[in-house]
């Protein structure tokens, strides 16, 4: 399923408040925090030594802010950098705003299930395999435009389709996407 022949960069976004309050977000569109801007900056600064062909970015807030920010420090236009829906983070269902220990609390089920790595749909989640399913046709159709031998494509996304798109693209079997290190905010993921 890996697209042959592209670096494939898989960046999580900057940080946003919630992520210093342990809060999940899923597809609440909130923003970058002053410090994921600063992320962002330093990122799009480590790219710069090779610049990417394409950046594509989730049309969630805080995605698409670290992926234009990128955009500008390599030199692209930030209205070149392609949005999708295709690359959102998974929908977390009731756990959306809720803070880790909020969930603990009130799905105690579901929260012992997502500690052990389960990337199944349960309480209302959508599911690693699901995010997938959505995710690698948008980054398969956009290499598919540019057919050649070499190319740096930088997907700014989110954390657990992060972890979908990488476990996927390299054939993991799902059972283990969760052993795949996940990407903190404005930190990448290489694939080859």
């Amino acid at each position: 399923m890996a697209a042959p022949d592209w670096e494939i960069v898989i960046v999580r976004h900057g940080a946003t408040e919630w992520s210093r309050t342990a809060r999940f977000t899923g597809h609440i569109d909130i923003p970058l925090s002053a410090r994921g801007r600063g992320q962002a900056t330093e990122l799009g600064l480590a790219l710069r030594v090779r610049p990417p062909e394409i950046i594509l970015s989730s049309d969630l807030r805080r995605a698409r802010q670290t992926a234009e920010t990128i955009a500008r420090v390599v030199g692209i236009d930030p209205k070149q950098v392609r949005i999708s829906t295709g690359l959102r983070e998974e929908f977390l269902g009731c756990w959306q705003g809720r803070t880790r220990a909020e969930v603990a609390r009130t799905s105690p089920d579901g929260y012992a299930r997502w500690r052990t790595g389960d990337i199944g749909a349960f309480d209302g989640r959508e599911g690693l395999i699901a995010v997938a399913r959505r995710a690698v046709p948008v980054l398969l159709a956009h290499v598919a435009e540019r057919p050649r031998s070499t190319g740096r494509l930088v997907v700014v996304t989110h954390a657990n389709t992060a972890l979908a798109l990488a476990g996927s693209l390299t054939e993991i079997p799902p059972g283990r996407w969760t052993s795949l290190p996940c990407p903190a905010p404005a930190q990448a993921m290489v694939l080859c």
